[in-house]
């Protein structure tokens, strides 16, 4: 259950990060409710995965949810370049993860 709730603080990290592009001079009052109502579930799930999953391991993977989610919406919902050094970069946070969880 805590892997699980992990992940959904990195899901919710992603999209308040996301949502940050529309905040402009805090005009808009939507995003902003957003985004703190998906930052306090995502530090909550966080906060609980933690009883569990020690802090290290899980801020660890919570940050590398969010370098890799966010830059994978950046690519795909704001036509932002991924160049190949970025890549390599964001494969070896991948598989960081991969090597806490599987540790």
């Amino acid at each position: 259950m805590a892997w699980i709730l992990l992940m959904v603080a990195g899901i919710e990290e992603v999209i308040s990060v996301s949502l940050l592009k529309y905040v402009h001079d805090y005009n808009k009052k939507w995003p902003m409710f957003i985004i703190v109502l998906g930052y306090g579930l995502s530090f909550t799930c966080m906060a609980i995965a933690m009883k569990t999953i020690t802090p290290g391991v899980a801020y660890a993977i919570w940050t590398g949810m969010g370098s890799v989610g966010i830059t994978l919406v950046s690519y795909f919902l704001f036509k932002e370049k991924i160049h190949l050094p970025q890549l390599v970069c964001l494969s070896l946070i991948v598989i960081g993860i991969v090597g806490l969880k599987i540790n």
